[in-house]
C-alpha cells in the first residue's frame, strides 16, 4: 500500500478572486453557477500546484467551504441553527439525504487525473464536534433519548459516507478533530468536571463513536485523524494545551484509526514521549511545519525531530528497530493554511509554497521519496 511521506492536513490558502467571489455570493452580486465556477478554476490550479511541488498528497484545499468542518452538519437533515446557546441544536432524527462530499472529490478526480487518484484526500469534520460543544443540548428530548441514540444515527451517516467515497475512487479519508486534544489540556478537564463530566468517561465514548464511524471499513481505505489544538484566532495562538501524555495510550491503542496527525510545531504538544505507546502498524504523521508563522523551518532541525521521534518508537513498550519505527513516520505542517477561508494574513501563497516544498524536500531527504 502507497504511503505518502510528505503530507498535508487539508485546506491550502485561498485565492483572493475566489473570496471576493464568494463575497459576492454571500451579498448576493453573483449566482450559484458562477461560484462554482470560480471554486472549480481554483481548485484546478490548486491540484495542479500541489503536483508541481511533488506532493504525495492532494486534496481540493477546501476551497469550497467557509470552514474547515462545513459540508456535513450543515448538509444533514435534523439541525436547526441556534445563534444564542444554549438551546437545542438538532430538532430532529439525523439523516444522510445523500452524498455529502461525493460531487466534490469526482471534480478533484477529474482534475487529477487517474494517475494520480491514490493521492487523493477528503478531509471532514469530527462526530462529536456538536455534542463536546452542546453537551446536553445537542438535541431535543423529543428527537432522541439518549446520547447513545444520538450517536448511533451520527455513525450511520458517516459509514454511509465513506462507502460511497470508497465507491468513487477515494481510499484516503481524514477526519479533521479539534476536541480530543481538549482532554489534554488541565483547563478543559476542569471545566468538564465543573459541567458533572468526568473526562476520561467522555473521552471513552467518543473513541467508541469514532471506531463505529470507521467499523466495516474497506481495509484499502485509509482513515487518519488529525488532533488539532485550533487554527482560527486571530493572535494565531492554540486553543488547547498540553501533552498527548494523557490520552496517548487509549489514542494508539483503542481508536482503530490507521493515521494520527500529531501537531507538533510548537512547545504546547510537549515530548514525544507518548509515542512510546505507538503500536507496530499504526502511522504518525508529525505536524512539525507551522502554518502560524512565515518562518521557514530548518530542514535540518526537521530531519532531527524526525529521528528523534523514531527513536521514542523504537524504544517504547513494544520495541522495534529504528528503521522500522521511522517507517511508522511521515512529516506535515501542523495543520491547514486556511481552517477558516481567508486564512492567517502573515501566511501568503508564497509563504506556503515555500513550507509546502520544505515537507517535500524533508521527507526524501528521510525516506528517499515523498
Amino acid at each position: 500500500m502507497f504511503v505518502s511521506r510528505a503530507e498535508h492536513v487539508g485546506s491550502l490558502k485561498r485565492p483572493a478572486i475566489l473570496l471576493k467571489k464568494r463575497a459576492d455570493f454571500e451579498e448576493g452580486r453573483c449566482t450559484a453557477k458562477e461560484i462554482q465556477a470560480c471554486e472549480d478554476e481554483s481548485i484546478a490550479a490548486a491540484v495542479r500546484l500541489q503536483l508541481d511541488i511533488g506532493l504525495t498528497t492532494i486534496t481540493d484545499g477546501e476551497f469550497r467551504r467557509t470552514m474547515f468542518y462545513d459540508g456535513l452538519f450543515d448538509r444533514i437533515s435534523g439541525m436547526k441553527v441556534v445563534k444564542d446557546p444554549p438551546k437545542y441544536l438538532f430538532r430532529g432524527k439525523l439523516q444522510r439525504p445523500g452524498p455529502l462530499y461525493g460531487e466534490a472529490f469526482d471534480f478533484l478526480k477529474k482534475v487529477a487525473g487517474p494517475e494520480n487518484i491514490e493521492k487523493l484526500k477528503v478531509t471532514m469534520g469530527s462526530p462529536e464536534w456538536y455534542h463536546y460543544r452542546h453537551g446536553k443540548y445537542t438535541y431535543e428530548p423529543t428527537a432522541y433519548t439518549n446520547d447513545d441514540e444520538y450517536f448511533a444515527d451520527l455513525i450511520k451517516i458517516y459509514q454511509a459516507e465513506f462507502q460511497d467515497l470508497y465507491a468513487r475512487g477515494c481510499r484516503r479519508i481524514q477526519i479533521d478533530d479539534p476536541i480530543l486534544t481538549c482532554f489534554c489540556d488541565e483547563q478543559f478537564r476542569a471545566l468538564m468536571e465543573q459541567e458533572g463530566v468526568d473526562p476520561d468517561t467522555l473521552f471513552d465514548t467518543y473513541v467508541r463513536v469514532l471506531n463505529g464511524c470507521i467499523q466495516g471499513k474497506p481495509s484499502d481505505l485509509i482513515v487518519g485523524i488529525h488532533l488539532c489544538r485550533g487554527n482560527v484566532r486571530p493572535d494565531r495562538q492554540p486553543f488547547t494545551h498540553g501533552p498527548y501524555d494523557r490520552i496517548a495510550k487509549k489514542l494508539f491503542n483503542d481508536l482503530h484509526f490507521d493515521r494520527f496527525y500529531l501537531e507538533y510545531d510548537t512547545k504546547f504538544a510537549g515530548t514525544f514521549d507518548p509515542l512510546r505507546y505507538l503500536p507496530k502498524g499504526k502511522h504518525v504523521v508529525l505536524g512539525l511545519v507551522s502554518t502560524k508563522t512565515a518562518e521557514l523551518e530548518d530542514p535540518c532541525a526537521l530531519r532531527g525531530r524526525i529521528l528523534e521521534a523514531a527513536q521514542t518508537i523504537a524504544q517504547g513498550e513494544t520495541p522495534r528497530c529504528i528503521e522500522e519505527a521511522l517507517n511508522q513516520l511521515s512529516i506535515s505542517p501542523q495543520c491547514g493554511f486556511a481552517s477558516h477561508a481567508r486564512g492567517f494574513d502573515i501566511i501568503t501563497q508564497e509563504v506556503m509554497v515555500k513550507k509546502l516544498t520544505l515537507v517535500k524536500d524533508v521527507a526524501c531527504a528521510i525516506w528517499g521519496h515523498a
